[in-house]
């Protein structure tokens, strides 16, 4: 991919710019609005409880939306380049996606709607808030996954073109029939391609059991008489919802696979090993969510089994392959440690460590004591904040260090990354001991230890933020400075 960043992507960038902008867009207003949260648990900054639980669920659902739109724009701008895709269609589905965002914030800022992302049967239909700000709600959710759906869709059927259909796509012949197919002069699809065809598909999968779901709650806002299953409607919540979340940092390990390459002049090798770890986690991934209900008594004994095993399973093979891979590739390969090449480097560590925090979580002695506490939203933080937040700001910037005339100074470069890293360390290890003390997660007013901590907190997450407007700030130089080097040079990247 060393013609990467050159002209020849054109076409296709205003699509990955219009994803990327818009979705880092929508991350910077709710990390505000989660520093605010935070300073309300800390006791400084005063929030009717109606507030603060409208407020949490703007944050949990739009930080999902928002970085699954950054996601998407990367991944389909990388598909493109392998095979044509319609630039129209993807801009649909990022117009019904901003349509859902849109109601989202009305339906929670000035409807006051607060029954959190989540939206389990039946809490949004037994609030405060108006009546109509749930409907708002629940028609912006549609809304987003119409549009997820369209581009999945799109997604699924650029990679079956690129491969020649389902076996190459997933590389079966150059698992199975390996001798034959290096004979007969095939190669494998680059690593990119695997998350690109496990997102379509298993995204389109999630995104079918939303749209029964969403239907289903609409006619009951319609018409109360109409009842629905709470363990029905649980389940395909969290089937939903946890899927697109993992699917997130999936798609930007795909980014990882054509970034990291890029910035050490290595080449990411595809094998057989790589690609049976994306076919587990492809088939596991539909499965792990089940782990969110182990308390749900009445759900079936098996599933709880699946889902324990399938939290596991699906998790390492692509982790395991991916980090050791990445790191393979940084070992002495001479890459200069730009902003972009940091934020790539520091996003695995996120990555794994949130990883390693869900799968504690997952597991049942410890899950019945840490679920319902700080802990859940400190592994998510992590992987969401620490890892995928972390791979986009590191695409973006090397979209912009490899055009740059000139590179970030070291020192702006060291004060960005402590500022940064500095606050995002004790934000996070805020929540985690929290979690440790039990301090229940989705309350406005904790008990102790939880004010102290959220003090704590609420100091790490103003640090980090400082650090990212000097990122954005740098950021809009490097942007500026383009036109000083011919497009698709790697001077600002390699010394």
């Amino acid at each position: 991919m060393n013609d990467l960043l050159t002209d020849k992507a054109a076409p296709g960038r205003g699509v990955m710019k219009l994803y990327l902008v818009s979705g880092l867009a929508v991350v910077g207003l709710l990390l505000l609005a989660g520093l605010a949260m935070r300073a309300s648990q800390a006791g400084w900054l005063p929030l009717p409880p109606d507030g603060f639980y409208s407020l949490l669920t703007l944050h949990g659902a739009g930080m999902i939306v928002a970085m699954m739109v950054c996601a998407m724009g990367a991944i389909w701008f990388l598909t493109r380049q392998q095979v044509n895709m319609s630039a129209k269609l993807a801009v649909a589905a990022w117009a019904l996606i901003m349509v859902g965002v849109v109601g989202v914030l009305v339906a929670t800022l000035v409807g006051r709607y607060g029954s959190l992302y989540t939206f389990l049967y039946p809490m949004p239909f037994r609030g405060t808030w108006p009546n109509w700000s749930t409907g708002v709600f629940l028609i912006g959710l549609v809304f987003v996954n119409a549009g997820w759906m369209i581009w999945c869709c799109q997604m699924l059927s650029g990679v079956l073109r690129a491969h020649g259909g389902y076996r190459g796509a997933i590389g079966w012949d150059y698992v199975w029939h390996s001798k034959s197919f290096v004979a007969s002069g095939r190669h494998p699809p680059p690593p990119e391609s695997f998350p690109a065809f496990m997102v379509g598909l298993d995204g389109l999968i999630a995104g079918m059991a939303a749209t029964l779901l969403g239907v289903a709650l609409v006619v009951h806002w319609i018409d109360p008489e109409v009842q629905i299953d709470p363990l029905w409607a649980k389940n395909l919540t969290y089937f939903w919802a946890h899927t697109v979340a993992n699917l997130i940092i999936y798609m930007l390990a795909g980014v990882i696979y054509v970034a990291l390459p890029f910035a050490t002049r290595r080449e990411y090798h595809v094998s057989k090993v790589f690609v049976v770890a994306w076919w587990t986690s492809m088939t596991l991934t539909l499965t792990n969510y089940f782990h969110h209900l182990y308390m749900d008594f009445a759900q079936p004994e098996i599933l709880q089994y699946i889902g324990q095993l399938s939290s596991y399973l699906s998790a390492l093979p692509v982790t395991v392959v991916t980090v050791f891979g990445a790191l393979m590739l940084v070992w002495r390969s001479g890459m200069r440690w730009t902003l972009g090449a940091l934020f790539f480097y520091l996003g695995m560590l996120g990555w794994v460590v949130g990883g390693i925090g869900a799968e504690i979580d997952a597991s049942v002695p410890f899950n019945v004591h840490l679920h319902n506490t700080l802990w859940v939203p400190a592994h998510f933080h992590t992987y969401l904040l620490g890892g995928c937040l972390l791979f986009v700001l590191g695409w973006v910037f090397l979209l912009l260090e490899s055009r740059a005339a000139s590179a970030t100074r070291k020192s702006m470069t060291w004060l960005i990354s402590i500022l940064m890293f500095g606050g995002m360390l004790v934000f996070l290890l805020s929540f985690y001991v929290s979690g440790a003390y039990g301090v229940p997660r989705r309350y406005s007013i904790e008990p102790a230890p939880g004010p102290v901590l959220a003090q704590i907190a609420t100091l790490g997450a103003a640090v980090m933020i400082v650090g990212m407007l000097l990122a954005g700030i740098e950021a809009w130089r490097l942007w500026r400075s383009k036109a000083g080097l011919p497009a698709g040079t790697k001077e600002a990247i390699h010394g």
